[in-house]
Formats: C-alpha cells, sequence, structure tokens
C-alpha cells in the first residue's frame, strides 16, 4: 500500500509542479511555471477525479443518494477538464492525457464512507492546488477560471464532509482533511 503523501505525488506527474515543494515554481529552475503547465497540472487532478468518481459509481458501495451527488460532480469534473483541456490547446500546449488507471491503494475502500473519505481527499487537494495556483497565472482570465473551478471543489468537499456527518466549517483552513 502507498501512503497518501505518494499518491499526492504521483498526480504531479511527469509536471514537477507546485503541488509539492515550493508553491508556484518548477522543480529545480527557481522560474514560476507557465499558464500551460499550470493548467496541466489542474488537468491532472481533473482526470484523477472523474476516474475516482467512476470508479465509486462502479463499486456496489455507494447508496442512491451518494450515487446520485457522486454522478453530479463527476459530471462538474469531465466539464473541468474539457474546459481546461480546449484552453491548453488554446494556448499552443499540449494537454496531457488521462491514465488509464489510477492507484487509490493508499486508501482502504471497503464501506461507503471510505469511498466519501477519498472523494473528500481529492476534491480538498484539488482545492487547495487550485488556490496555490491563482497567484502565478499570467493572464487573468485564467486566474478567474480557477477561481470558479476552485469554489467547485470547495463546495463538493462541503458537500461531502457534511454526507460524512463533519460539521460546517467557518474557514478554509478548517475544510482540509483533518480526521481521516
Amino acid at each position: 500500500m502507498t501512503d497518501r503523501r505518494s499518491f499526492l505525488a504521483s498526480l504531479a506527474g511527469g509536471t514537477g509542479l507546485f503541488l509539492f515543494g515550493a508553491p508556484g515554481l518548477q522543480a529545480g529552475t527557481g522560474r514560476a511555471p507557465s499558464d500551460v503547465a499550470l493548467l496541466n497540472v489542474a488537468l491532472e487532478l481533473e482526470h484523477t477525479a472523474v476516474f475516482a468518481y467512476g470508479l465509486a459509481a462502479g463499486s456496489g458501495l455507494l447508496s442512491k443518494g451518494a450515487l446520485e451527488v457522486g454522478g453530479l460532480f463527476k459530471q462538474s469534473h469531465e466539464g473541468h477538464r474539457t474546459a481546461l483541456t480546449q484552453v491548453i490547446k488554446d494556448l499552443k500546449g499540449h494537454p496531457i492525457p488521462a491514465r488509464k488507471s489510477y492507484d487509490f491503494s493508499a486508501f482502504e475502500l471497503k464501506t461507503e464512507a471510505d469511498v466519501l473519505r477519498l472523494a473528500l481527499f481529492l476534491e480538498m487537494k484539488a482545492a487547495h492546488a487550485y488556490q496555490a495556483s491563482l497567484p502565478q497565472f499570467r493572464r487573468k482570465a485564467l486566474l478567474e477560471a480557477a477561481g470558479r473551478i476552485m469554489g467547485d471543489e470547495v463546495n463538493h468537499a462541503a458537500v461531502l464532509r457534511s454526507a460524512l456527518g463533519k460539521g460546517p466549517v467557518g474557514g478554509w483552513g478548517q475544510l482540509d482533511e483533518v480526521g481521516f
């Protein structure tokens, strides 16, 4: 079983960007990443979420309500993925493709609550990644779009927290995955 930090590092794939280490710096260069590089990190997170929600839907572990909400969240991530892919192409970049599979062995997925905790973990990491990327974008339109997507991720996390019986939070720092 891999640990969660290794799992997160694997999400960054070959991009070597800001998710771990110095925010906003390309590994070993001391330079801020390009908008396309930031968008590709976001795209990898969206690929991962789409895969995870699909996996959850087919797991047989979710109640009807959780399955319905998960389907809505998957559609949201598919929309983010489509938009990010198009923007990367518009910027003459190359969108990173989705992997054939993602390894969630860092999470024990035996119950609905386990699946919801994985979803919460992914939503929180995506929200934090978008938040960390905001000051790095060079184009204002990308900053605004990333902020809107970050809002979606935070909304998903709040719903998942509620489904897990976690109380409301008063601020950003309280939304994290404490209690996993």
